[in-house]
């Protein structure tokens, strides 16, 4: 029985789903021939019919392995803050820990005040962009973020390492034996 780490899932279901894509794509393309009149159509090597089954099996082995992860990645807790989170509430933290981080560096970047020269939406004046927040201040929360969250990743990474899943369907996409 296959027996993967989470961590070793996560990219197995991507894989999967570009099999979906491929096989999707495969159909359409094999769906029709275009031939002239009178002469003799040139049959797909794969048929429309199997095509088809093979779609439906990993659309299928796909649905599977997503609920796999989504209920590892609810049922399986990590400590952060000093309280034990899922792995989902880790990762959905560390996400929009990284845009924060990302939005006060961008803001840490910003001049503290900036002449505008005259546009459209003005009348033509001159005006001064002035910022409201201490800039630097700025740059060093975002700075102090993107450490954080670089901490939570580590431990979302290093718990997804320690489960370990059934999913018999990963013999059809990947080598399990040396």
């Amino acid at each position: 029985m296959a027996k993967l780490s989470l961590a070793a899932l996560v990219p197995l279901r991507s894989d999967i789903a570009h099999k979906v894509s491929e096989l999707d794509q495969e159909r359409e393309k094999n769906a029709f021939c275009v031939y002239v009149k009178g002469e003799q159509a040139e049959e797909p090597t794969r048929s429309f019919a199997l095509i088809t089954e093979e779609l439906e099996e990993a659309r299928e082995d796909f649905r599977v392995i997503d609920e796999l992860i989504h209920s590892a990645n609810l049922a399986h807790k990590i400590t952060w803050n000093n309280q034990e989170i899922s792995l989902f509430t880790a990762m959905q933290i560390a996400k929009h820990m990284r845009k924060e981080a990302a939005s006060l560096k961008r803001y840490g970047s910003m001049k503290k005040e900036e002449l505008n020269t005259g546009g459209y939406f003005n009348g033509g004046e001159k005006t001064i962009t002035r910022a409201m927040y201490d800039i630097e201040k700025a740059r060093e929360s975002g700075l102090k973020l993107e450490r954080k969250v670089k901490r939570l990743s580590q431990l979302i990474e290093d718990e997804c390492h320690n489960i370990f899943l059934e999913f018999p369907q990963a013999e059809k996409y990947i080598e399990l034996e040396d």
